[in-house]
């Protein structure tokens, strides 16, 4: 059953019969500051951080502690002669070694290898001492007694004067004295072509050297290198000169030229001064009209030439100009009213702009139209054939109008069907209240509706009078009358009293909260 449920906030007292929190409570504030413990472990305290569990211990495992840190698990761990059974809630010591039978007694004082063994005299409850370091333990008394190198057994105190059966791979470094057997079966190394300092065959040692005869190679602390100037036109074959190329076999390499065309300048190859001519080009000439010119040939006169274009022309022409025609130098001009003239040669014709009028003028033409109408300038209009009708001249409105620009109404407005705001900007009520559904006489749901791009999920924000609760929905049709929200506006109740019992019935449904006089805080759910 919904009921006004009492919210905890900081400074409010809590009435719970169940708590439950969505992290871990942490120590300073009276809890563990951990979300789970280790099922049977150990609880480790941390300060003012987290407890922590040891894990859980396995049978004879016990807590020990280590200074400075946190203690650990472990086990017992048993010395000479000691056996430690582990089991489930138990630890067993025994010692093995001592013989069958109980030791209740110990007569005398006795020292063997060291250890002394005595007793309090007790029968009853005696008190056996076992002391002093272990010492004087023979050979017989030791399991292993001696130690094996390569197939030689050497007694623990013991000395051996040579080991047999040893193999020994790798390599040795420091010195050795005695003789080493098998040296004289080492092979002689000698010196081969163009190396020094050979034989060698282990007995004493000796340098190798790289010959070199100084002169083409050398050779120093760096190596083998060719000398400076060591490769001379003696070196170089005669082979390597070929077609166009002489020289070798001693002698520097040359190229040849004719010296007609291609020339030898101080060490550089290049064209000889006029030495291309006309019979080297593959085109030596060029036509103009029909008279081929040939190159470095002057042509009196040109045939075949149809027609010469050229921004202007100066200078003079030959003849008496009989054959040229339709040249003026005057061009009359005549407007609505007025005439004028242009004097081709020294002055530009111009087509000026008047009102509503614009002229352009680009390469040979000039274009000429008419500007939009305004306001301030007169000009051409164009008319919505949907909102004016136009005939000869005359302009009526339709039963649509469409204004382009600010409408005033000084008066009422009165729209009878649908009134529709397209504006991409926003709406300005200047009005404080808008109020929707005016004039009805019944109750029903109305709000605003945002319209998305299916129109049957519009965005509204609107009030459902079967549950008397404003809401929202993102799946809204704006044709309908009924809304049916997904979620509904929470209502926040002011209360003179700290008992929510006061809200009226309007307020008491799910989400809604109460705020108490004292500041305690509700909510019905």
């Amino acid at each position: 059953m919904a009921t006004w449920k009492k919210v905890i906030v900081s400074g409010s007292s809590a009435d719970l019969s169940a708590l439950s929190l969505d992290t871990a409570l942490p120590v300073g504030s009276g809890g563990t500051g951990a979300s789970t413990l280790t099922d049977g472990g150990v609880l480790v305290g941390s300060g003012t951080g987290a407890i922590t569990a040891l894990g859980q211990a396995t049978n004879g495992q016990l807590v020990v502690g280590s200074t400075g840190a946190d203690p650990v698990l472990a086990t017992l761990t048993g010395g000479a002669n000691i056996t430690v059974t582990n089991s489930a809630g138990g630890i067993s010591i025994a010692a093995t070694g001592l013989g069958s039978g109980t030791v209740q007694t110990v007569s005398a004082t006795g020292t063997k290898n060291g250890l002394t063994l005595s007793s309090d005299g007790d029968t009853v409850d005696p008190v056996i001492t076992l002391g002093g370091a272990l010492s004087g333990v023979a050979n017989s008394q030791l399991v292993n007694d001696s130690v094996t190198i390569g197939s030689t057994s050497v007694d623990l105190g013991g000395t051996a004067a040579s080991i047999a059966g040893l193999t020994a791979s790798g390599s040795f470094s420091g010195s050795f004295e005695g003789n080493f057997v098998g040296t004289t079966n080492l092979p002689d190394l000698t010196s081969g072509n163009g190396l020094t300092g050979g034989p060698y065959d282990g007995a004493a040692a000796a340098t190798f050297a790289v010959q070199a005869d100084g002169s083409t190679l050398s050779v120093g602390a760096s190596g083998v290198k060719v000398a400076d100037a060591g490769i001379t036109s003696t070196q170089i074959n005669t082979g390597v000169a070929g077609a166009g190329l002489s020289g070798g076999a001693g002698t520097a390499l040359g190229v040849n030229v004719d010296d007609s065309s291609i020339e030898i300048n101080t060490d550089t190859l290049r064209v000889k001064a006029a030495g291309v001519t006309n019979t080297m080009l593959v085109n030596d000439s060029v036509t103009l009209g029909t008279t081929e010119v040939d190159l470095g040939a002057t042509a009196a006169s040109i045939v075949g030439l149809t027609k010469l274009s050229a921004t202007s022309i100066t200078g003079s022409f030959s003849g008496d100009g009989s054959d040229i025609t339709g040249i003026a130098s005057t061009l009359s001009t005549a407007g609505e009213s007025g005439t004028g003239t242009v004097a081709l040669k020294t002055q530009t014709l111009s087509i000026l702009a008047g009102e509503g009028i614009n002229t352009v003028a680009s390469g040979q033409g000039i274009t000429v139209s008419g500007e939009d109408a305004s306001s301030a300038n007169k000009g051409i209009a164009s008319f919505s054939d949907s909102n004016f009708t136009v005939s000869s001249g005359d302009v009526s409105l339709s039963n649509n109008v469409a204004v382009q620009n600010n409408l005033t109404v000084n008066n009422n407005l009165t729209v009878l069907g649908t009134a529709s705001f397209q504006s991409t900007e926003n709406l300005d009520v200047k009005d404080r209240w808008i109020r929707l559904a005016s004039g009805s006489n019944s109750n029903g749901d109305g709000g605003i509706a945002i319209q998305q791009a299916n129109s049957l999920d519009s965005e509204a924000f609107g009030y459902d009078s079967a549950v008397a609760r404003w809401g929202v929905t993102g799946s809204f049709d704006a044709a309908q009358s009924a809304i049916i929200p997904d979620a509904f506006m929470a209502s926040v109740v002011e209360g003179a009293t700290n008992l929510p019992s006061e809200a009226i019935a309007k307020y008491t449904k799910k989400g809604n909260i109460f705020v108490a006089a004292n500041q305690d805080i509700f909510i019905y759910s």
